[in-house]
């Protein structure tokens, strides 16, 4: 390509590395996206005499369940004579104190024995780091879980006979933002997922269902660029463009890391971008890091989404992956005692974006 004298790449402060991965022609998988399973248990059979439970089977039925959604039947134990429901609301907190932190559960079913308010709010106490999920036509307690400023989560039966009821019901309990803090999850009860209940579930943003429809996240890197050639003990500017393509955002937490490597000396760099407010569409980050002392040489360049257990994201990129670390690319690292990019981009635009002002002109050859 001809770069004329008013070309951006004339008026390069440095010279710049332009990673473009190519996508994958299909999501890749990854927890908390695609098809949930349901594991339930009955109120009867994990508390048959009082005070007395048998938990253990949860544990196993998450090892062996993918994106499970845990459901407690309110069937009452034989032991229950009266205030069956405070007794429930006291299995719920039992339940929640046993496993109401595990990073496993994609989220837990609101159900109950009588609708009270104290069982309501056994979940809501109990469950804090799992998503709470209501029913989408439950109106007294999504109020109430509103009035009380509750985060929760929707649970959305919905087949292609009632499709449109569902879409009402989101529009009148002003639900349509819910998914940009808790997830929306979809039970199609038809045998197949229809036309109408496939675009709905976009629109609603699910991100599982009891069905295999392709929901959820699906993050790509379109572009990394950053210096071809940085100081040992100085910065790295480093220009992230994601697009997340999918249909819903990624709930759990996760941080994003690179990876500098050179034989066998490795350095893994934080890098602090805000993804707990990452949506769908375009996401970019901007981010000057500064590096620790290094060895002269040359590195590679690796990026890795971790979630807090150290599990990783699955990028929609070809590329080789090892350990959640996808190879971007080299970046030469040279010691001269200066730290040229400390600054740079108070004044340097390397995309060519300027400041509220009119641009120098260039000047003439």
């Amino acid at each position: 390509m001809c770069k004329c004298q008013y070309s951006l790449e004339r008026y390069e402060k440095y010279k710049t590395v332009k990673i473009r991965p190519r996508p994958l022609p299909r999501t890749p998988d990854n927890s908390g996206n695609g098809k949930l399973e349901y594991i339930s248990f009955a109120w009867k059979d994990l508390e048959a005499s009082r005070g007395e439970y048998t938990l253990e089977q949860i544990g196993k039925s998450l090892d062996n369940a993918r994106n499970p959604i845990l459901i407690l039947s309110p069937e009452p134990p034989s032991w229950v004579k009266d205030r069956a429901e405070d007794y429930f609301a006291s299995f719920v907190r039992k339940i929640g104190s046993y496993i109401g932190t595990d990073g496993r559960l994609a989220g837990v079913v609101i159900s109950t024995l009588a609708d009270s308010k104290e069982e309501w709010n056994a979940y809501m106490d109990s469950f804090e780091t799992v998503p709470v999920l209501a029913d989408l036509h439950h109106g007294r307690l999504i109020r109430y879980l509103q009035e009380q400023n509750r985060e929760f989560g929707l649970l959305v039966r919905c087949g292609e006979n009632n499709w449109i009821d569902c879409c009402e019901a989101f529009a009148r309990q002003n639900l349509q933002h819910i998914w940009k803090t808790q997830p929306v999850v979809l039970h199609i009860t038809d045998q197949h997922c229809g036309p109408h209940i496939r675009r709905e579930a976009q629109r609603w943003h699910a991100c599982l269902s009891n069905q295999d429809i392709g929901l959820g996240y699906d993050l790509q890197l379109r572009r990394l660029t950053f210096p071809e050639t940085v100081s040992s003990g100085g910065s790295l500017p480093l220009r992230f463009w994601f697009v997340n393509a999918g249909s819903s955002r990624i709930y759990k937490e996760f941080d994003l890391s690179l990876l500098l490597k050179q034989g066998d000396l490795s350095y893994e760099i934080p890098i602090h971008a805000a993804s707990h407010s990452w949506l769908t569409g375009d996401l970019v980050h901007n981010e000057i890091v500064p590096l620790p002392d290094m060895q002269p040489g040359t590195y590679t360049v690796s990026l890795g989404l971790f979630f807090k257990d150290r599990s990783y994201i699955r990028l929609a990129i070809q590329g080789e992956e090892a350990g959640g670390y996808y190879e971007l690319g080299t970046v030469q690292v040279e010691t001269t005692g200066e730290d040229p990019f400390s600054n740079i981009w108070d004044t340097y635009y390397p995309e060519g974006y300027y400041p509220l002002e009119d641009p120098q002109v260039p000047e003439q050859d």
